[in-house]
């Protein structure tokens, strides 16, 4: 009577095991496909990709309609097709059930950058980064471009600046660095400009983090809603 229980408890045990795989394996799978649909110059193949990609998601969407990675794995599908009505259906679905998630307010900053809605993205980007992203090299860099794409450029060079200090192997942030200092010195020396990064940052405190803290309250406040 044991054996037959533990052999039971063992055949429900690998049932788990395979359906917690293919659960991973289909996200993981998405994620590559939309990954190689950004990097291909295809368009053709590119559109192939993001197909797959949504049959994918799809298929965990209709086993759990509140799944947020099926829900912002459609909403991006959807961003790469320029869809906006149907990417604001699911990553608003997504946010929804958890406002406070800094996850969740980063997805809501990438639909708006995504659609070239940059100051309503920066508000988002800046809501993750004071709810427990501070530290976020991804959100810091889209909060970087954002204020590119604005003009403000003060703003931005202090987010490559940030982003610096998270990641000093990044190329794209040191080429960003040494365009804004070439601009203001033009015969910088770009090892120099590094090493002055480095000592700035050797303390390992990020620059604006009292400044994000207080902001967090008035952008919960003021930030733009799309209901």
């Amino acid at each position: 009577m044991k054996s037959l229980r533990n052999k039971l408890i063992y055949t429900l045990l690998i049932i788990f095991l395979s359906l917690n795989c293919a659960y991973a394996d289909n996200f993981s799978q998405a994620e590559k496909l939309l990954r190689k649909a950004q990097t291909t110059s295809n368009q053709e193949e590119g559109y192939e990709y993001i197909h797959k990609a949504r049959i994918l998601y799809e298929e965990e969407y209709e086993k759990n309609p509140v799944n947020t990675k099926a829900l912002l794995g459609l909403s991006k599908v959807n961003q790469l097709l320029q869809d906006r009505a149907e990417a604001k259906l699911y990553v608003l679905k997504a946010y929804n059930m958890n406002p406070a998630d800094p996850k969740l307010q980063r997805a809501m900053g990438d639909f708006f950058y995504s659609f070239q809605e940059y100051s309503t993205a920066i508000e988002y980007y800046k809501l993750a980064l004071a709810s427990g992203l501070l530290r976020d090299f991804d959100t810091n860099l889209q909060s970087a471009k954002c204020y590119e794409k604005l003009g403000d450029l003060k703003n931005a060079e202090l987010y490559y600046q940030i982003c610096f200090h998270l990641n000093a192997k990044s190329k794209e942030v040191m080429n960003k660095l040494n365009e804004y200092t070439s601009a203001k010195h033009p015969d910088h020396s770009q090892e120099l400009e590094e090493a002055k990064y480095k000592y700035l940052f050797k303390d390992k405190k990020i620059p604006q983090e009292q400044q994000i803290e207080e902001e967090a309250s008035d952008i919960i406040e003021n930030i733009n809603s799309f209901y």
